[in-house]
């Protein structure tokens, strides 16, 4: 087993690009973290100099404490899977997993032993004799990743595994995936763009945009608790509603006067909602906004239809014509008209209007309809604010 650390590790190709910048990480030992964020955000980039296929431009990579910048990829005694899956054709099962045993002149006995308990772990042993192109999508990242098992290497690192699967198999390959990884206590890198994938495998989950690294932190922390307007906007389906709004004080003087129905109101459109004191002690840097803009956050999953829970606070009530109702079976998305939003430009003379649009992830009893004026009702201890020029969350 072992622990993986990079230290402010950059990569500049020879264009000036720069892939990654100054990326700290630490992976503890036997623990699975997910390298998550959009196509060309620098994740593979990072997997890939942790494998020494890519050169590091500056930072350091350690490998149980041994520095590996200038180690040659087979030297570091890991295994990658990729997205591909990268078997020989004209070899079996059997054959393709044992391959690279054989290259290292491991005895035949003990190459036999580890393809066969690969295999059993894996369910492919009444595949041994077949060939890839025999094989399913499914069963041939099964192969990939047997070949990678028999290695017993100190880490795996795992390159959009999935991504060539329909839906379907993904999800069936995911949770053996997860399951996999626990009984081996292999420590694991995966990279991925689907979130999903990121928040249902990962002990920790680093969210990259733009080569840098947005948060570092559990499935949980990043949903509840998303360190800017990215990783809100990133994590999460339907994604969070990011609304521009302004702060007002309400009835209270001051938020430390903040009681339930006199203290601060978060103001979008037409529309108000009272900020709860549980919301203002995780968020006391509030108190420089109030008057201004803010970015007023709200998961769909926090709005539901008031007709159905009619005891509901009225504050927390507003009111949105339905554009557009999508059938999920289980959920029912509901696209609810804000309205339009003045906000205006640092140095510009006039307001910028745009119309906004809620989505709610609704009961599938709501009779919510397309051209209805809609009355939802927001959970507002579950609100979120974040700076509208820096993006950064406004937290403790």
């Amino acid at each position: 087993m072992s622990r993986i650390e990079l230290d402010s590790v950059t990569k500049r190709f020879g264009d000036g690009t720069i892939a990654v910048s100054s990326l700290d990480l630490a992976v503890g030992d036997g623990e699975l973290l997910v390298l998550v964020g959009p196509s060309g955000c620098g994740k593979t980039t990072a997997l890939r100099m942790v494998a020494g296929l890519e050169e590091v431009t500056s930072g350091t990579i350690r490998i149980d404490g041994q520095v590996v910048n200038d180690l040659e990829p087979r030297h570091r005694d890991i295994a990658m899977v990729f997205q591909s899956y990268a078997l020989y054709p004209h070899l079996s099962v059997f054959d393709n997993m044992a391959f690279s045993l054989k290259y290292r002149k491991i005895n035949r006995g003990e190459i036999r032993r580890r393809v066969l308990e690969a295999a059993r772990v894996l369910e492919l042993e009444p595949y041994l004799l077949r060939k890839p192109r025999q094989l399913s999508g499914g069963q041939r990242q099964r192969v990939a990743m047997g070949r990678a098992i028999v290695r017993q290497p100190r880490a795996f690192l795992m390159d959009e595994p999935l991504s060539n699967l329909d839906a379907k198999l993904r999800v069936q390959m995911r949770a053996e995936i997860g399951q996999l990884q626990r009984s081996l206590g292999i420590t694991t890198i995966y990279v991925t763009h689907d979130q999903t994938e990121a928040m249902t495998l990962g002990t920790k989950v680093a969210v990259i945009s733009g080569g840098l690294l947005q948060q570092l932190a559990s499935p949980a922390e990043l949903y509840r608790r998303p360190a800017n307007l990215f990783v809100a906007g990133f994590i999460g389906s339907p994604p969070m509603n990011l609304i521009d709004a302004t702060l007002e004080l309400g009835g209270a003087t001051a938020l430390s006067d903040a009681v339930p129905g006199t203290g601060p109101v978060v103001v979008f459109g037409p529309h108000q909602l009272p900020v709860p004191p549980s919301v203002l002690d995780e968020h006391p840097g509030l108190e420089n906004y109030l008057g201004g803009e803010i970015v007023l956050g709200i998961r769909p999953e926090h709005l539901s239809d008031a007709t159905l829970a009619p005891s509901a606070d009225a504050g927390s009530v507003i009111e949105l014509p339905i554009r557009l109702r999508e059938e999920l079976g289980s959920e029912v998305h509901v696209h609810g008209e804000i309205g339009t939003i003045a906000h205006t430009e640092a140095g510009a003379a006039d307001d910028v209007r745009s119309l906004a649009t809620l989505i709610g992830k609704m009961d599938p009893r709501t009779k919510v309809a397309v051209g209805d004026t809609a009355q939802l009702t927001v959970d507002c201890d579950q609100l979120h604010f974040f700076d509208p020029v820096t993006g950064a969350s406004i937290r403790n």
